[in-house]
């Protein structure tokens, strides 16, 4: 998916389902929306908002696509996807929501596994999601 976007990268070699991190009560409080509630998730209570997400999958249900168009669009979804396999309902969130609402995020699919060691928590990230690239630091 094209597109600009920086920030701090949130890494996790876990697949994440998008659907069980934001499907939760917790996240219709006001500012929480991007708030993994996933307990089995080693991310659970982060805010995914603002920061380059990076890891290896997304799992979970035929809805995944749905749950990261409201997170676009409400302002509450990471600043960017770097994964390394990005599937069909990945990827139609953020196409849909970018058609739709003009609010889709850049996804860079980088399948080798010197990813997790190039890319540490925290680090400050560009991604250009027309080119592939990402720079650290």
């Amino acid at each position: 998916m094209p597109g600009q976007a920086e920030g701090p990268a949130m890494v996790t070699r876990m697949p994440v389902n998008f659907t069980a991190a934001v499907s939760n009560i917790k996240n219709a409080i006001p500012g929480r929306k991007g708030v993994i509630n996933d307990r089995l998730h080693d991310l659970y209570g982060r805010d995914m908002k603002g920061t380059v997400m990076v890891f290896p999958a997304c799992i979970g249900s035929t809805f995944t696509g749905m749950v990261l168009l409201e997170l676009m669009r409400g302002g509450y979804a990471p600043a960017a996807l770097v994964v390394q396999a990005a599937d069909p309902l990945l990827v139609s969130g953020a196409v849909l929501a970018e058609v739709w609402f003009k609010a889709g995020v850049p996804v860079v699919e980088y399948p080798a596994d010197d990813l997790f060691e190039a890319v540490k928590d925290g680090d400050r990230v560009s991604v250009d999601g027309a080119t592939g690239e990402i720079r650290i630091g």
